[in-house]
């Protein structure tokens, strides 16, 4: 018996289904969200709307309205929304996102077309939002909380209900399906509810997106700083890095890198309408750092985030400069100005044509040394319009090479880049999450000791013993101690200044709050949530 774990606690579902007829006579709807491709494994292709090209899709690359995305053999998928649902696709398989819009109350409208393959959709239901798949002649609904996969190859669907229920209708009639229910049917035939079973056998992809949803859910418990409220990517922070106090500044977060590291140089700057150029962050972890809130740098520690109002979307938190032959920018700090005396720069063709970049192909250089500019000095280049290298015919030929998969593959790990082995002797009784260490420093300055790879429990029972950089713990702590890191599972509010009893709690700071400022891109705009606004020039705000 296949019972599919539902754990997600911060996922949100698009409950309530409105009729496609209804949502085009809708007017004042907002085109404008972001949802984020989470999870990559082997060979994603993504295509943009009115495109003809694919392109080879990079972890944390914004998709919008009209995008579309195919997996390869042996490759694999994750689109997390605003709210924590997520789509994870298996292998040959392929979906488009025909529309990812808002109304004018603010409920979203979420509405895909499931072309091929295998896939499971994770939602609970927010507000007034809408949520449909459309599978041929077929469109499933779910009713509430839902969690739900389907298969369709070669005109045969099937539909599986983990968590709550689902209606599959097709013009000539519709069938409610409940948890542990399945449906097998031709989406094109009448004979809908014909082949309705009990009873669902869990296979390798379901145990793998079963293993997703508890590696989130514990990663959030185990979080030394709440969440506020629904958000995507908040589970990847306590995963990838540690959460301390920065007196002066408040809560942040930081995370483990290799020595040296600065944000903003693993990943690629992408031109998007409406927004400008966008950065795509490399790391597993590169999302809510890099759209929301702010960088800053300390002598002591390194490079810390602090979070800001999760209420928009910056295409990247940098300002921009220019120099003979190079383009540079640097992380808009805390206070709204560069946070360090140094930027990072590359020729200007490489932003321009959208072409990877890492530590080593970047060059710091002081602050001084550039011009403070607001509009890139050239148009962006095709690469940069297509979110990722292009995928030749060939290469898109492998996409459909085999014919019908066996719908059961899943990644080796659970993590993006796991050791499957190791992340599988880490699971078990003791209901930790897995934790990454991917360099020997936090923020590229602070030491922590240990190997770098996968670890799991609190920080306090490791190397870092619950140790501020200056050497001050949870017991001995004094003003100007500076930056103190958090205790595991300690769930402070962002809002409030920390207690006496907390990890860190450096006296003399009235009230740490959030920081400051929230920054915005100086080459793209901030997207609003329920009204946003777009600057295609990419104009700094």
């Amino acid at each position: 018996m296949r019972s599919h774990a539902f754990r997600h606690a911060f996922s949100l579902s698009m409950g309530i289904l409105m009729l496609p007829t209804m949502l085009c006579a809708q007017k004042n709807l907002s085109h404008v969200r972001v949802v984020r491709l989470s999870y990559v494994s082997g060979t994603v292709g993504l295509k943009r709307p009115a495109s003809t090209e694919w392109a080879k899709a990079q972890v944390n690359t914004p998709i919008q309205e009209g995008f579309e995305l195919l997996t390869s053999a042996n490759s694999y998928a994750e689109v997390e929304f605003e709210n924590g649902s997520t789509v994870r696709m298996g292998e040959i398989s392929q979906a488009s996102f025909d529309q990812l819009a808002m109304d004018e109350n603010g409920n979203k409208l979420n509405h895909l077309t499931f072309e091929k393959g295998y896939a499971t959709f994770h939602f609970l239901p927010e507000h007034h939002d809408a949520y449909s798949v459309k599978l041929a002649d077929a469109t499933l609904t779910p009713n509430g909380k839902s969690e739900f996969r389907a298969d369709f190859d070669r005109g045969h669907a099937r539909v599986e209900v983990f968590v709550g229920s689902v209606e599959v209708a097709t013009s000539a009639k519709t069938v409610k399906l409940g948890k542990d229910k399945v449906l097998q049917f031709d989406p094109e035939s009448s004979e809908l509810a014909s082949n309705e079973q009990e009873g669902i056998v869990k296979d390798s992809w379901d145990k793998w997106t079963s293993q997703r949803d508890t590696q989130a859910q514990l990663s959030l418990a185990d979080s030394a700083v709440a969440s506020p409220g629904m958000l995507y990517g908040w589970s990847d922070l306590n995963t990838y890095g540690e959460w301390g106090f920065f007196p002066g500044f408040g809560y942040g977060w930081s995370p483990f890198v290799a020595a040296g590291w600065s944000p903003f140089t693993m990943g690629m700057w992408s031109w998007y309408p409406g927004m400008g150029y966008t950065w795509i962050g490399g790391e597993p972890w590169g999302w809510l750092p890099y759209h929301f809130g702010a960088w800053d740098y300390s002598a002591e520690f390194g490079w810390f985030w602090i979070p800001g109002s999760f209420s928009s979307f910056s295409p990247a938190l940098v300002s921009w400069y220019s120099g003979p032959g190079w383009i540079g920018w640097a992380p808009l700090g805390v206070l709204g100005n560069g946070s360090r005396s140094l930027m990072t720069t590359v020729p200007g063709g490489v932003v321009q044509s959208g072409a990877m970049i890492n530590p080593q192909s970047v060059t710091p250089v002081p602050l001084s040394a550039g011009t403070r500019i607001n509009n890139l000095p050239f148009e962006p280049g095709a690469g940069a319009m297509l979110s990722g290298a292009r995928l030749s015919t060939d290469e898109i030929a492998t996409f459909t090479a085999g014919g019908a998969t066996t719908h059961a593959m899943a990644p080796a790990s659970v993590l993006m880049g796991g050791d499957g082995a190791r992340e599988n002797a880490l699971q078990g009784s003791a209901h930790q999450p897995l934790r990454v260490r991917a360099g020997a420093t936090l923020g590229g300055r602070f030491a922590v000791g240990g190997a770098v790879g996968e670890f799991r429990g609190n920080a306090e029972g490791g190397a870092l013993a619950g140790q501020g950089p200056r050497g001050t713990t949870g017991a001995n702590l004094s003003a100007g101690a500076g930056p103190v890191l958090l205790r595991h599972g300690q769930q402070v509010s962002l809002s409030h200044p920390p207690n006496e009893g907390d990890a860190a709690s450096p006296g003399g700071v009235a009230n740490p709050g959030l920081g400051g400022n929230n920054g915005a891109s100086s080459m793209g705009s901030s997207a609003q949530s329920g009204a946003r606004t777009t600057n295609a020039s990419g104009q700094h705000h």
